[in-house]
C-alpha cells in the first residue's frame, strides 16, 4: 500500500492538485468572480539565499486587492507579496509570485494567495544536499541480480521505499544466446524503466553518474556514503553499472546486445526460475554498435571517478588497491569496446540511437578516454567529429543525443579551436534552452508530445547547468533551479513527479515492481527519487482532452498508455541526479545577473487548438530579433511588419488528432537566436459519406493504430486464451485474432486497451473482416460510461473465408454515448478447436442521402482592429432537406473553432438559421472561412475570405 511519508522531519497535510481545462480565446460574459485554483511551489522546498518562485494560477484575471501572503504553520512571516501577472497559459491566468527575500530555514512554509494555501514546504542552508540519498536509492531499487534489501539498508534515504516494492534477486539466469543455445553470464546491471528489460543503448547512463560525481567531487555532501561501506554512493553506482560492461566484454569481446522484459506486473524474481539453462533464460537481441561506444564512455568515466576519488581519500584506505585494480580493468576494456565500435560503425547502431549516427555515440567514448589517458589523438579525433557536425541546436543529453555532455566534458582539454566551436555549440543550445523556458511562466521546456515533457526537460537541466558550471552564466542557473521547481511541483498541477518528496508527490508509478497495480484497491509505491515522465501533449485516452495533459491515474485505469505519463527510466533520471548532484555543489550562488533573451512568441495556432488545411503560424516578438524563421528547416518567415511574420504549414497529410510541435525563431543583433515553439492537433473531418474516419487500419493507420498499439485479449469467459497480433495476410495488414478455447462455451474478448473514440456524427461501425476457421463466431460490442451495446446483433456472425464488409447501424442504439465509446471483439468456437480471424480495417463511416447544405451571410463585425477588440463572425446556414447541421465551423487561419445558432430555437433551417462566433485574435493579417456539414451530405465549404488585420 501507499505510506504515508516524511519530507525531512515536516509533517505536512494531503492536497488536492487539479487538471488545468484548456480553452480558445473566445469572449464571454464576465465572471461573477475570478477563482484561485492553485497556487504551486517547489515541494521539495528552497535553499536560503537562493532563487524563490511560486505560481499563482486563476480562472480569470484577479482583483488587484488579491491578498498575497507566506505563511509558517499558521503564523504570517511575510504579510504582502507581488502577484506578477503573466497573462493566460493553458486557458488560466498565471501569476509569478518572487520570495528571494525570505531566507529564514525552517519548514511547514506555505505561500497563500486569495486565502488558497500551496503546499507546505521548506527552507534550508542547502535543499539539495537532502535528496543526494534519493537519487542513488532509485538506482538502487532498479538494479538486477540483487535482492533489494541487500543493496537498501535500513535509513539509506530519509524517504523510504515501499515495503512492497523490495524484491528478491532476479533474472539470475541472464542471458541465452539469441538461438537458446548457449549460455552467456549476463546478471547485473540497471531494469531500464518499469519493465525489467536492458538495453544497450542506454549504457551511457553509468558515465553519467560517474560523471556527476567527477565534476562535483569538491564538495563534502557529494561524497556522501549512506550504506557505509567506505566508498561514495555515486563511485558505488557508477561501478555497479561499470560491472555489467564488463560481463559483456568477457563475452562478446565489444558487441553490446538488449535484453528485453516481459512478463506481468510481479517481482523480477518471478519473471523467470533463475536456473541457467531452462526454457525461461532470457536472450540476447538487437545488435547495438552504439551501445559498444557509450559503454565505452561509461567505463572511462568510471575509472576517472575511481581515481578522483582516491586522490581526495574518499575512498576508504583498506579498499583503494581493489578501486585502483578496477579502474585499471575499466580502462582497458573501455578500449576494447571503443575499438570494436570504431571498426564496426557499419554495423546497426541498435536501441536508443543516438541522432547524428554512431559519430555522435563514438564522441561521448572519445572524450572520456582523452580525459582519462590524456591521448591528444582521441582528444583531436573528438573535436574533429564536432567540427564536422551540422551547426543546430542539440538535443538534450540523452540517449539520443550525446554531444552537449561530451563537449562540455570535453573543453577543459580542448585546443583553442576547439574551444571556440564547443562554446559556440553550447551556447546556442542554452540559447534554445533559455527562450523555450520562457515560453510560459513555469520554466518547463515547450516539448509537449505523446511522451512526458520531464525526459526532455530534465536532460536539458543537467546540460544548462554544466554551461554554467563551464561559463558562469548565471541566467543557466536560473533556468536551473525554474525548470528542478516545476519536477518537484512547481507546476499548474501542483504535483511533484519525483517519488516520495513533496506533500502531494506522483504515486501510481508505471513500474512492475507494484504487484497490485493491476487491482483497483492498490493506492500507489514510493520509489525514492523517481522521476516520472509527466505531462503529455493530449490524454492519451481521449484526443479530445485539454492541452498540455496530466493526471496521477492508477494503471489499472489505463493499462495501455500509463507508461506514457507515469514511467520513470533510469536515463530520465540521469538528468535529475546530475542537477541534484551540482545544485548541491554549486547551491545558493547569485542569479541577477544577465540579461534574459528577447521573446519569440508563436501567438496562433496554441497549444490544443484543432488545425486542419493549410495552417498560419504567427510568430511575435520585438523589433530587436529579426530574420524569423520556422523549422524544423529554419525557412523564412514572411514578415507582417510591427515584428510580426506568418508562414504557411501545410498539415493535411497528418492523421486526424495527431499533436505536432512547430519551432520559430529570430535573430539577435549579436548573432544569438530566441526560440519559440506552439503544438496544434490535427482536427478530425467533418463526418460526411466521402470523409470516414478510420479507426485501425492494423499497419500503422487510424486514429487507434498510429498510436502503435495492437489489440489484447483483456479476459477470457469459461477458460480458454486468445491472442491478437498484427501481420500481413493475402496481402493487406491486418489484425490476427486466434482463440484457444477450453470447450466449446469458451470465449475470448479484445480491447483496443482503454481507448475511448469519438464516433460522434457517424452512424455506422463498418468492419471488413475473413475467417479461415469454419467454427469461429464473432461479436462486435460497443460500451460507454454506463452501458454496453452489442452492434453485431444478437446472434454470432459466421464470417466465410473471404474479404467480407459488414456495416453496423449504431442508430439502433440510442442509448449509446458514441462521444466516449470502446469497442470489444469477441469470439466463441463451436469446438475445442482453434479459431482465427483476421480483420483488414475497422472504420466509422455514413451513407449518402438528401442535399448539402449552403453557406451564406458571410460577414465579419471589423476589418480592423487591435489585440483586444473583439471580432464577431457570422453565417447562415441553409438546408432544403430541413437537416440540422452536425457543426458549422469558423477556420480562422487554419485553426477550427465551433459556431453557435444566434437562436438556438430556431430550428427550421429550411430558410436559413445564423451562426456567429466571437473572439480576439493576434496582430496580423487574417484569412478566414466557414465548412459545415449534416454527416449524410458532402461539408460545405465557403471560399476563404481576407481579412480581418489586426495592428
Amino acid at each position: 500500500m501507499f505510506e504515508t511519508f516524511r519530507i525531512r522531519g515536516w509533517a505536512f497535510a494531503a492536497a488536492v492538485a487539479a487538471a488545468i481545462p484548456l480553452t480558445v480565446t473566445v469572449t464571454a460574459a464576465p465572471a461573477a468572480a475570478a477563482t484561485v485554483l492553485e497556487v504551486a511551489v517547489s515541494q521539495a522546498g528552497y535553499s536560503s539565499n537562493a532563487y524563490k518562485v511560486g505560481y499563482a494560477v486563476a480562472d480569470a484575471k484577479l482583483p488587484v486587492a488579491t491578498t498575497c501572503q507566506i505563511v509558517q504553520g499558521s503564523t504570517v512571516v511575510v504579510p504582502s507579496c507581488v502577484l506578477l501577472d503573466r497573462g493566460v497559459t493553458w486557458g488560466n491566468h498565471v501569476y509569478v509570485v518572487e520570495f528571494a527575500g525570505l531566507t529564514t530555514a525552517g519548514g511547514d512554509y506555505a505561500l497563500v494567495v486569495g486565502g488558497v494555501a500551496s503546499p507546505r514546504f521548506a527552507i534550508m542552508a542547502d535543499v539539495w544536499t537532502s535528496y543526494l540519498d534519493e537519487m542513488t536509492a532509485f538506482y538502487r531499487i532498479q538494479r538486477s541480480g540483487v535482492a533489494t534489501a541487500d543493496v537498501y539498508p535500513t535509513g539509506y534515504s530519509d524517504i523510504a521505499p515501499s515495503p512492497e516494492i523490495f524484491h528478491a534477486a532476479g533474472h539470475l539466469d541472464d542471458a541465452a544466446s539469441a538461438d537458446g543455445t548457449e549460455h552467456y553470464a549476463l546478471t547485473g546491471g540497471w531494469y531500464d524503466a518499469g519493465d525489467y528489460g536492458k538495453y544497450a543503448g542506454n549504457q551511457w547512463v553509468g558515465g553519467s553518474i560517474a560523471i556527476s560525481y567527477l565534476r562535483h567531487a569538491a564538495a563534502p555532501a557529494v561524497a556522501f556514503d549512506n550504506d557505509g561501506n567506505g566508498v561514495p554512493d555515486l563511485i558505488d553506482e557508477a561501478r555497479f553499472g561499470s560491472e555489467y560492461l564488463l560481463r559483456f566484454a568477457v563475452a562478446f569481446g565489444g558487441a553490446m546486445y538488449d535484453i528485453k522484459g516481459s512478463g506481468g506486473f510481479t517481482h523480477p524474481e518471478t519473471q523467470t526460475d533463475g536456473v541457467i539453462g531452462t526454457a525461461d533464460d532470457r536472450r540476447i537481441s538487437g545488435l547495438g554498435v552504439g551501445g559498444s561506444a557509450k559503454a565505452a564512455g561509461t567505463l572511462a568515466a568510471t575509472a576517472r571517478a575511481i581515481e578522483t576519488a582516491v586522490t581526495r581519500g574518499h575512498i576508504a584506505p583498506a579498499q583503494v588497491a581493489a578501486y585502483q585494480a578496477f579502474a585499471a580493468q575499466c580502462e582497458q576494456t573501455a578500449l576494447v569496446y571503443y575499438n570494436y565500435a570504431v571498426a564496426h560503425q557499419a554495423d546497426p547502431i541498435g536501441s536508443y540511437s543516438t541522432r547524428d549516427g554512431i559519430a555522435n555515440s563514438l564522441l561521448f567514448a572519445q572524450a572520456e578516454l582523452a580525459l582519462l589517458t590524456g591521448d591528444q589523438t582521441l582528444r583531436d579525433a573528438a573535436e574533429t567529429t564536432i567540427a564536422a557536425t551540422a551547426f543546430s541546436v542539440r538535443s538534450s543529453t540523452n540517449y539520443w543525443d550525446m554531444a552537449p555532455l561530451s563537449m562540455a566534458e570535453l573543453y577543459p582539454i580542448a585546443t583553442a579551436t576547439g574551444k571556440t566551436t564547443i562554446q559556440r555549440f553550447l551556447k546556442n543550445q542554452l540559447d534554445y534552452i533559455l527562450s523555450s523556458t520562457d515560453d510560459t511562466p513555469y520554466g518547463v521546456v515547450n516539448q509537449f508530445k505523446n511522451f512526458g515533457v520531464n525526459e526532455p526537460h530534465a536532460s536539458y537541466m543537467a546540460d544548462a547547468l554544466r554551461y554554467y558550471e563551464l561559463f558562469g552564466d548565471q541566467r543557466a542557473l536560473k533556468a536551473v533551479l525554474r525548470g528542478t521547481y516545476w519536477l518537484f511541483g512547481a507546476n499548474p498541477w501542483n504535483i511533484s513527479w519525483v517519488s516520495g518528496i513533496g506533500q502531494n508527490s506522483v504515486k501510481f508509478l508505471h513500474t512492475r515492481l507494484d504487484e497490485q497495480a493491476q487491482s483497483e484497491t492498490g493506492d500507489g509505491v514510493v520509489i525514492p527519487g523517481a522521476l516520472v515522465s509527466g505531462p503529455n501533449a493530449k490524454d492519451p485516452l481521449d484526443a479530445r482532452s485539454a492541452s498540455p495533459w496530466y493526471e496521477d491515474r492508477p494503471l489499472w485505469t489505463d493499462s495501455g498508455q500509463q507508461w506514457r505519463y507515469n514511467e520513470y527510466s533510469i536515463s530520465i533520471q540521469a538528468g535529475l541526479l546530475y542537477s541534484i548532484v551540482g545544485l548541491a555543489d554549486i547551491n545558493d550562488a547569485p542569479t541577477t545577473v544577465g540579461t534574459p533573451p528577447t521573446a519569440m512568441s508563436v501567438t496562433s495556432p496554441l497549444i490544443g487548438d484543432y488545425v486542419t488545411g493549410n495552417v498560419t503560424v504567427f510568430a511575435q516578438s520585438g523589433t530587436s530579433l529579426t530574420d524569423h524563421r520556422i523549422g524544423p528547416d529554419w525557412q523564412p518567415m514572411t514578415s507582417a511588419g510591427g515584428g510580426v511574420s506568418t508562414a504557411v504549414v501545410d498539415v493535411s497529410g497528418l492523421q486526424p488528432y495527431t499533436t505536432t510541435r512547430v519551432d520559430v525563431r529570430g535573430a539577435q543583433a549579436s548573432g544569438a537566436y530566441s526560440y519559440g515553439s506552439t503544438h496544434y492537433t490535427i482536427a478530425p473531418p467533418l463526418p460526411s459519406p466521402e470523409t470516414p474516419l478510420l479507426y485501425d487500419g492494423f499497419g500503422g493507420d487510424g486514429v487507434f493504430g498510429a498510436q502503435g498499439f495492437t489489440w489484447v485479449n483483456w479476459w477470457n469467459n469459461n477458460a480458454g486464451v486468445g491472442s491478437a497480433s498484427k501481420v500481413v495476410y493475402d496481402g493487406r495488414t491486418a489484425g490476427r485474432f486466434v482463440q484457444n478455447p477450453a470447450t466449446a462455451a469458451s470465449q475470448a474478448k479484445y480491447q483496443p486497451w482503454h481507448d475511448v473514440a469519438d464516433l460522434s456524427g457517424y452512424r455506422y461501425v463498418t468492419v471488413v473482416m475473413r475467417s479461415p476457421s469454419p467454427g469461429n463466431r464473432v461479436w462486435l460490442q460497443m460500451t460507454d460510461a454506463d452501458s454496453s451495446h452489442r452492434v453485431s446483433g444478437t446472434t454470432f456472425l459466421t464470417v466465410p473465408d473471404a474479404w467480407t464488409t459488414y456495416q453496423f447501424d449504431l442508430n439502433a442504439f440510442p442509448g449509446l454515448d458514441r462521444s466516449a465509446a470502446k469497442l470489444e471483439l469477441w469470439q466463441q468456437q463451436t469446438a475445442d478447436v482453434d479459431g482465427e480471424l483476421y480483420v483488414d480495417s475497422i472504420s466509422f463511416t455514413n451513407t449518402a442521402s438528401g442535399t448539402a447544405p449552403t453557406l451564406g451571410g458571410l460577414a465579419v463585425s471589423s476589418a480592423t482592429g487591435s489585440t483586444t477588440t473583439t471580432f464577431t463572425f457570422s453565417a447562415q446556414y441553409t438546408d432544403v432537406d430541413g437537416q440540422l447541421p452536425f457543426a458549422v465551423q469558423l477556420v480562422v487561419d487554419g485553426v477550427v473553432r465551433p459556431m453557435t445558432a444566434v437562436d438556438p430555437a430556431d430550428t427550421n433551417v429550411t430558410d436559413g438559421a445564423g451562426y456567429q462566433l466571437s473572439l480576439t485574435l493576434p496582430k496580423g493579417p487574417h484569412a478566414w472561412y466557414v465548412r459545415a456539414g449534416d454527416t449524410t451530405s458532402s461539408p460545405t465549404v465557403t471560399p476563404q475570405q481576407t481579412g480581418p488585420t489586426v495592428s
